[in-house]
């Protein structure tokens, strides 16, 4: 029941920092998207269907309030099924070297063992991928090559300033900021899920000790 409990309310929480990031470095025009920080921790400590459900929950926000383009909803899936993916390609590799005495090895839960930091980062690097073809292409043909965020808006103006060419300047653009964005949420999303796996495999009784 604690599983599930943290499974809510982990998810709830990650959806309000996901658009709360994006809209403060909209703000502060910060040059990062910010928008998907929590969607990998979500991925990793509460499984597939909480990570899509942040990420379209997230860029919804993102879309009445900070008239982020709805289509971009893809990228933000993107990244949770990445994410899903190779945290099972692992959970798959974990279960196969696991001693065959031990027979419920392959009912093991996402927090019954621990994801490795090269996992996160192949993520990371995988999903500024997805999101730079998804999203630049999305931004190309449908919004004229304009994201709506005005720090990632003025980097492709720059470039396409000095090139003279917009498909160049949207997709050079997009990649470099989700190369450096996917791989800095996945960073912040390793010491997330670190922490988030601590909690839930402790018990009640291990955390009066704690506190004692």
């Amino acid at each position: 029941m604690k599983r599930y409990y943290f499974i809510t309310i982990f998810t709830v929480a990650s959806i309000a920092i996901n658009y709360f990031c994006s809209y403060l470095a909209g703000l502060i025009a910060f040059p990062l998207y910010l928008d998907s920080i929590m969607t990998i921790a979500v991925s990793a400590l509460c499984g597939l269907v909480p990570g899509i459900l942040c990420a379209v929950a997230s860029n919804f926000l993102l879309y009445i309030f900070a008239n982020t383009g709805i289509l971009f909803t893809l990228c933000h899936i993107s990244t949770a099924v990445v994410a899903s993916l190779i945290f099972r390609v692992e959970h798959k590799k974990c279960v196969q070297n696991a001693s065959p005495l031990h027979e419920n090895s392959g009912n093991a839960k996402p927090t019954d063992f621990s994801y490795s930091t090269e996992s996160f980062m192949w993520i990371g690097f995988i999903a500024a991928i997805t999101n730079s073809v998804l999203g630049d292409t999305i931004s190309y043909f449908f919004y004229s090559a304009n994201t709506t965020i005005p720090q990632v808006d003025n980097a492709v103006q720059g470039i396409y300033v000095v090139t003279k060419n917009l498909s160049f300047a949207a997709y050079f653009g997009g990649t470099v900021t989700n190369l450096i964005d996917k791989v800095f949420s996945a960073t912040v999303s390793l010491f997330v899920y670190r922490a988030g796996k601590r909690f839930i495999n402790t018990s009640p009784e291990q955390a009066l000790l704690q506190r004692t």
